[in-house]
């Protein structure tokens, strides 16, 4: 374009106005913890006699992890079967005898009673005696052993650590002011203070139905697999999560927008006569992210907007383009 001869053109940046994805985020902080995660203690009482595992241990689901004494279940079971043999032995000729219409139904029902407490007693202690072997509920690793051979056990009082990393779940607490903007099924990407370089993405499996009254939030939950076991329970995690979306988006560096009592401006290039002239545009902002603003209202696609030199530039001002 040929300049004006005795006047000079501002020189100025232009970028042109290009439909494009646009999104705000926010970040929440996470925890991660294990989805098979177990404290064992036994069912009965009783003292360790055997402990099969160490720390560190891969075990399968039903690998014995301890053994409870079971010396005094054994020998109760060895003086039950005593006793339920002769038992089945008085009940056998007690029936013989009611078949025959010899002695009376009050000792035929004695002596079947007799036989099958003992039976009940029996197969109550060997459940007794199955309960004194500890098998682990599900694969995994033996994170902890709280206890040593000799010692007692009880129910309730945790025996071993076990944990599963295969599977994962992060659990954080969102600000009830963006419950309209999370669903069940958006991804979220996550990220690691610990391993800066991993981020990954996965879908939000779960949101709370219970705001808390002191923290106003609620909970969201992201379950992800964990391969190669890199993360661990209670891992803090960065959260960040899509709150807002537009695919076609016209977006301008928010540097370039001004404000006066109208409201706020940026300059565009017109063609007047062939000269490139500025041209004030009162523009609607919305969201702005970083650097970035999107204008709702006053551009359109294909429009040329001053990103360098506007500073210099008023209404009318004859321009000259150079390149960025």
């Amino acid at each position: 374009m040929a300049e004006p001869e005795g006047m000079s053109l501002l020189p100025v940046e232009i970028m042109e106005m290009t439909p494009d994805f646009f999104a705000r985020y926010f970040e929440v902080t996470g925890v991660m913890e294990a989805l098979k995660n177990a404290f064992i203690s036994p069912e009965i009482n009783g003292q360790i006699q055997m402990i099969n595992v160490d720390r560190g241990s891969r075990v399968k689901k039903g690998d014995l992890i301890l053994k409870l004494n079971t010396d005094v279940t054994r020998k109760s079971m060895e003086e039950i079967e005593t006793n339920l043999e002769l038992a089945k032995r008085i009940f056998t000729k007690q029936q013989e005898l009611w078949e025959q219409n010899i002695g009376s139904e009050l000792q035929y029902l004695e002596a079947k009673n007799a036989m099958e407490s003992l039976e009940a007693r029996l197969a109550t202690l060997q459940k007794q005696l199955e309960m004194a072997h500890v098998s682990a509920p599900f694969n995994g690793i033996i994170d902890d052993i709280m206890v040593k051979e000799g010692e007692l056990a009880s129910p309730g009082i945790p025996l071993v650590h076990l944990v599963n990393l295969s599977g994962m779940r992060v659990s954080a607490n969102v600000s009830e002011a963006y419950l309209s903007s999370v669903s069940k099924g958006d991804l979220v990407e996550l990220r690691f203070p610990a391993y800066p370089e991993l981020v990954m993405k996965a879908a939000v499996t779960r949101l709370g139905e219970v705001i808390n009254p002191q923290t106003r939030t609620f909970t969201l939950e992201v379950e992800l697999k964990n391969r190669g076991e890199k993360l661990k329970p209670n891992m803090l995690t960065s959260v960040r999560i899509q709150d807002y979306r537009n695919d076609n988006a016209l977006v301008v560096p928010s540097s370039i927008l001004r404000q006066d009592f109208n409201g706020t401006f940026l300059f565009k290039v017109v063609e007047v006569d062939g000269t490139s002239i500025a041209k004030k545009v009162y523009v609607k902002r919305g969201i702005t992210v970083q650097d970035q603003t999107m204008i709702t209202e006053g551009l359109s696609a294909g429009d040329l907007v001053i990103t360098r030199g506007f500073n210099l530039v008023v209404d009318g001002t004859r321009l000259r383009i150079i390149q960025a």
